[in-house]
């Protein structure tokens, strides 16, 4: 009995152990995706627009936010939220919107994904998105707001909320919780 128990819990550790470490491996997408839009309808009308998608949480491969569009007059601002998962593959994405359609991609690099949505009944249409993740354009000094030559998490948090975790976690090389402007220039250019 011993034995079996001793076995189950070295079993059960290396589960919980393996499922962190897939949950790990999923992309970051948190941040805002802007891109082009290209529509047709069932009926043959064709148009093109701008979106906007702002991942806010994710967790592994779940994630949330909302899009948004200029409707058809150009004047009105649209917003939608959405939930979504990432695929086995680490690159498929599923996002689940409104009430009428589901949207299907893939991460074709690390900052861009290509999304196309499908309606089906009255307002049957179809939508190609191709996205790409908005640029870290904010120089050194801008973030370095108490001027120590270091960037801390609480000054890329103010600057970009919604890229920090990502940020500090890819450009900190040397791991000591902050930036400096040689790490934070390098990253840039990864970007």
């Amino acid at each position: 009995m011993k034995k079996f128990l001793s076995c189950s819990v070295v079993v059960l550790v290396v589960v919980l152990m393996s499922s962190f470490a897939f949950a790990d491996g999923y992309p970051e997408l948190r941040g805002t995706w802007v891109g082009t839009v290209k529509l047709i309808t069932k009926e043959g009308e064709r148009r093109d627009n701008k979106a906007v998608f702002i991942i806010k949480k994710q967790d592994g491969n779940l994630f949330s936010g909302e899009k948004a569009w200029f409707a058809p007059n150009k004047e009105n601002l649209v917003t939608e939220k959405f939930c979504g998962v990432i695929g086995a593959d680490g690159m498929s994405l599923y996002f689940a919107e409104g009430e009428d359609g589901y949207t299907l991609g893939t991460l074709t690099g690390k900052e861009n994904m290509s999304l196309y949505y499908l309606e089906t009944g009255r307002k049957a249409m179809a939508i190609s998105y191709s996205m790409e993740r908005v640029r870290f354009a904010r120089a050194f000094v801008d973030i370095d707001k108490d001027g120590s030559k270091t960037i801390i998490r609480s000054e890329v948090v103010k600057v970009y909320p919604l890229n920090a975790e990502r940020i500090m976690r890819e450009a900190d090389l040397n791991k000591d919780g902050k930036l400096s402007k040689k790490e934070w220039e390098e990253w840039k250019k990864g970007k």
